[in-house]
């Protein structure tokens, strides 16, 4: 049964929530309604679409709403373990989300009170899952599951190489490594705190170059080309939000470059004679 729940004004500038579809705020916000006093629920998508979609009717809407699921666990919003042979789901932080009164007895263990199976890594400590999603992320960030360009963040659970030997991780890529390197280098100059290289910042990274077909350096100019910008230089802070907004970012930099450009023929050719180091590789490399 849906239960009433409270959503503080700071959920809306959360950086964790921000970069989440919009389809997976919502069902993140309606997993407090679907979950029971003690923040855990049965993590089936059909409970779930029934308990927060019932009235949606577009056809993928389960598919969505496993995926909205996936994305939660793997932004450490949640947390899908077994107990029982069952899956069951647990929102991250309960008692920062809400503030139950007269909590109803649970229905279901908590993650820290299952023994974990051999194909199961459930050893953070009650005070991790009660971190706020921002801390959380940034103490675990490193040993979530590495994210596919197909599926991306869809129906793996709590995977069994958590626990594999580091020894069988392949190992970093100077391309993404580069690149990774140059926005941490360039967050922390803005003033911003040192920033951890992790799974997820290299995965994502992967992804831009090898999906989305972005070049090192073309990812590197556009780094440096949001960060020299008032507005931009705020909100590209990972390299998922960096690959997310990454067309924006090119298309504002050819229209600025375009204004600057002196006028002449349409078909005169660009000339970068009287152009600094920096702004003929941002020509030639970001566009």
């Amino acid at each position: 049964m849906a239960r009433i729940r409270s959503i503080k004004p700071e959920f809306f500038t959360s950086l964790t929530i921000a970069d989440l579809p919009l389809s997976a705020r919502l069902t993140f916000i309606g997993l407090w309604t679907y979950v029971d006093d003690n923040g855990v629920g049965p993590a089936d998508p059909r409970l779930i679409r029934a308990a927060i979609w019932p009235l949606e009717e577009t056809p993928d809407i389960l598919q969505r709403t496993r995926e909205d699921l996936q994305r939660l666990h793997e932004a450490r919003l949640v947390s899908l373990y077994e107990a029982s042979g069952r899956t069951l789901v647990f929102v991250n932080s309960w008692d920062e989300h809400q503030k139950v009164s007269h909590p109803r007895k649970p229905r279901f263990p908590l993650p820290w009170e299952v023994s974990p199976r051999s194909d199961q890594a459930l050893s953070d400590s009650p005070e991790d899952y009660r971190k706020a999603p921002e801390d959380r992320q940034s103490a675990l960030e490193d040993d979530a599951p590495e994210q596919g360009a197909g599926s991306r963040e869809q129906g793996k659970g709590i995977e069994a190489d958590s626990k594999a030997d580091a020894s069988d991780a392949p190992p970093p890529r100077p391309d993404v490594e580069r690149v990774c390197e140059h926005l941490a280098a360039v967050i922390e100059k803005g003033g911003g705190k040192k920033q951890r290289i992790s799974k997820t910042w290299r995965n994502d990274v992967r992804l831009l170059i090898d999906v989305d077909g972005v070049t090192p350096e073309q990812a590197i100019a556009a780094i440096d080309w949001a960060h020299a910008d008032d507005f931009w230089n705020a909100h590209i802070l990972s390299p998922g939000k960096l690959r997310a907004k990454y067309e924006t970012l090119r298309r504002q930099a050819a229209s600025q470059q375009r204004k600057r450009a002196p006028q002449g023929p349409p078909t005169a050719p660009h000339d970068t004679s009287s152009m600094t180091a920096e702004e003929k590789q941002s020509v030639l490399q970001f566009r």
